[in-house]
């Protein structure tokens, strides 16, 4: 199974890739909106992360998070307890 540190990097490659912006200069603290994911983009992060981390997430995930670090932290959460 993949680690935190190894999935959140993967992550934030296919946003950085997704928003045309490096790495390093994606705001993990910026709305999703605002960092130029649109919300067909999100639904693809997700499917993504569920597929880096093989579990899924709840389904209303988009709704419960606000920005990256959130999902960071909810994917964080879900790795642990598995």
């Amino acid at each position: 199974m993949i680690g935190f540190d190894a999935a959140r990097a993967e992550i934030l490659d296919w946003v950085s890739e997704a928003i045309g912006v490096a790495a390093g200069e994606v705001d993990l603290s910026k709305p999703l909106a605002e960092i130029g994911l649109d919300s067909l983009d999100a639904v693809h992060m997700i499917a993504t992360i569920e597929s880096i981390i093989r579990q899924e997430l709840p389904e209303d995930v988009i709704r419960r998070v606000s920005c990256l670090n959130d999902i960071f932290e909810m994917m964080r959460d879900r790795m642990a307890a598995a």
